[in-house]
């Protein structure tokens, strides 16, 4: 990953893809453990003390790292979490790194188990690279469009505009961002194919 990140894919010609193939050493699974804690506390009124005890819950990420350890000898750390991607030592996998062609960022994208032949994609990445419906733009119709309707007196106009934008983000915005990502799947297909060899580790490979 680069040191700055200035802008998102926005048309496939934007588009920086690349892949790195590696055979696997030092596979490790773990788990870890968040606590949460919501609400709690109390108040003391006219008819005595009121005490509310706090919502405590946990959720499980898992994590997976290793190393891909390429032809010339150089290693690549990969590590993810929550990602389904089976591998153990000694497998042959791609990863597949994409950015915008003017930005030094690269994100991890997808992983390819040439071994067991299958793939894992992160859909965080593809955010991040292509962006999503435009947030800052949402929020500012809808306060344009209640502020309309409220000198307006009509909240006829309120739900045009919101139904117009609402329609424009599905219609016009959505399929952008699936035909982005149908092009980043396209790409990461070809290099995966390219870096396909005897997937079947030598000795020298486990050594």
């Amino acid at each position: 990953m680069g040191s700055k990140r200035t802008t998102i894919v926005k048309s496939p010609a934007d588009i920086k893809i690349y892949a790195r193939s590696g055979i696997v050493h030092g596979s490790k699974t773990w788990t870890s453990t968040q606590v949460h804690s919501s609400g709690g506390g109390g108040h003391i009124g006219p008819y005595g003390r009121r005490v509310e005890a706090a919502k405590i819950s946990s959720s499980n990420t898992t994590h997976n790292a290793f190393f891909l350890v390429e032809e010339g000898g150089k290693e690549v750390g990969i590590e993810l979490a929550d990602v389904p991607f089976n591998v153990r030592d000694g497998h042959y996998v791609t990863a597949i790194y994409a950015g915008h062609q003017s930005d030094d960022w690269w994100w991890l994208t997808r992983l390819h188990n040439h071994n067991a032949e299958k793939s894992a994609t992160m859909q965080s990445a593809y955010r991040k690279i292509r962006g999503n419906p435009n947030v800052v733009l949402f929020l500012g119709v809808m306060a344009l469009a209640i502020t309309l309707g409220i000198l307006a007196q009509s909240w006829t106009l309120f739900l045009v505009i919101a139904a117009a934008y609402t329609g424009y983000t599905l219609l016009v915005e959505s399929p952008k961002l699936r035909a982005l990502d149908q092009e980043l799947d396209r790409q990461a297909r070809e290099l995966i194919s390219g870096s396909v060899r005897d997937a079947t580790p030598s000795k020298g490979d486990m050594a």
